[in-house]
């Protein structure tokens, strides 16, 4: 019983860990590339009046 429930609760952390790692890698990487761009685009606006 003690075995079964220290299975379980092992799995569910390695499910959460993989779930942590899946979203800061694909939704990170994401967000950080719209931000480079956004940055990118702004610093074109200001430099493109002058």
């Amino acid at each position: 019983m003690r075995e079964k429930a220290l299975g379980i609760i092992f799995f569910l952390f390695m499910v959460c860990f993989l779930a942590i790692i899946v979203e800061e890698t694909f939704l990170g990487g994401k967000r950080k590339r719209r931000l480079l761009r956004e940055a990118r685009e702004k610093q074109n606006s200001v430099t493109k009046p002058l």
